[in-house]
């Protein structure tokens, strides 16, 4: 397989970066390792809007277990597309766009991993993550989990869910990035 785990380094999200041009990213996934798969993807602009939203059905991994983090319904996936499928479209979407993930060292090892398997290349122009800015913030040296980092701003959480994730990322993105930053 042509995937390496080790991702060069992202860095966290300065404010300045923070901008229209911007897109927040969100994936889960299944397996690890070179066999992770991306079964889930939401990317929305920077307000938090979702503009692209996609189950993907999983080629060497179970479909999700439900958890007490993550609820899945396997007739959710009936009909879901594979990678090849969504590709195209993920592609022109973040071409030449600064990606935002909670997460994001996850989130671009398992972007880079499904790219890899499928002989894709991945166009963003970088990755930054919001993750090492709200653990700065918070002024803690443990990396709080999206949940932890908006209950500490009075903000609702994810739900290990794409969509929710980037929603609650782009909320407290703005709690923490003054709009005259």
């Amino acid at each position: 397989m042509l995937y390496n785990t080790k991702q060069s380094y992202t860095p966290a999200l300065e404010p300045y970066e923070f901008n229209r041009h911007v897109l927040i990213i969100d994936t889960e996934t299944v397996g690890s390792g070179p066999l992770i798969e991306v079964v889930e993807i939401a990317i929305g602009d920077f307000e938090g809007q979702i503009i692209y939203h996609s189950l993907v059905h999983p080629v060497f991994n179970s479909l999700p277990r439900t958890s007490k983090h993550q609820r899945y319904d396997k007739a959710e996936f009936d009909g879901a597309p594979d990678w090849p499928a969504i590709w195209p479209q993920l592609h022109s979407m973040i071409e030449d766009k600064l990606l935002i993930a909670y997460n994001a060292a996850f989130d671009r090892r398992a972007i880079a991993a499904m790219c890899a398997r499928y002989r894709h290349t991945s166009p963003e122009r970088g990755w930054r993550c919001a993750m090492q800015l709200a653990r700065h913030a918070i002024g803690t040296k443990r990396s709080p989990t999206l949940e932890e980092a908006c209950a500490y701003y009075g903000l609702e959480g994810g739900t290990h869910r794409a969509s929710r994730d980037v929603e609650a990322t782009a909320r407290l993105l703005k709690k923490l990035i003054p709009p005259d930053a």
